[in-house]
């Protein structure tokens, strides 16, 4: 079983700690911060969102610590109206402390009657292009990086296709995959050497 688009105000430390007990349950976790649209304090505001950067960081904190080898996946939003610099700057900053195993960016898009699409000071969207480009050069990175300290460990993977795999680490469509050199049973569970990177993806 795999969790998927969870909301941060679900968790509860019974929860947590039923995950980490339960062997059926990947050590995984979809909870996409594009509901908050943004991690700096006054953004959030400006979004009426009742949350704070703190308590999301303490969830963070307080999932990998009760539940082992747990790979989270969120996204974000960039270029919301009136966003600044120094804010971008702020998400930065947060997608270079926290290291989520994986995670998105998405555009801020204008949409027709909703009430950010009335708010002064949208984005251009040269500004936007830009800092996702930023955003995701940063991810890029400290995906990589968390791709090449697998090289040399076994994992249990589950086969898509003869070639292709996946960890407990990957959700089907939106994340990496592992690249078998040697051919497996679709649908099976198989363990294999992690043997290099190319990309996002694990080579096995």
């Amino acid at each position: 079983m795999r969790l998927l688009y969870t909301h941060r105000a679900h968790w509860s430390d019974e929860l947590i700690e039923a995950i980490a007990q339960c062997d059926k349950v990947a050590r995984y976790i979809d909870i996409p911060l594009q509901h908050i649209q943004h991690i700096d304090d006054s953004v959030l505001q400006k979004m009426r969102r009742e949350t704070s950067r703190a308590h999301i960081e303490n969830l963070i904190h307080k999932l990998r610590a009760g539940i082992p080898s747990l790979a989270l996946r969120t996204t974000f939003i960039v270029g919301y109206p009136g966003e600044t610099g120094a804010e971008f700057e702020s998400l930065l900053d947060f997608i270079g402390r926290m290291r989520f195993e994986r995670l998105g960016i998405f555009k801020y898009s204008q949409e027709m009657g909703s009430r950010a699409a009335k708010m002064p000071e949208q984005i251009p969207a040269k500004v936007k292009n830009a800092r996702y480009r930023t955003a995701m050069s940063v991810q890029q990175q400290i995906a990589h990086e968390i791709a090449r300290e697998k090289i040399g460990s076994e994992l249990r993977l589950l086969v898509d296709q003869p070639h292709i795999a996946r960890s407990e680490s990957d959700a089907p469509d939106v994340d990496a995959r592992v690249v078998l050199a040697n051919a497996a049973s679709v649908g099976e569970f198989i363990w294999r050497r992690i043997t290099g990177s190319r990309g996002y993806d694990l080579l096995a």
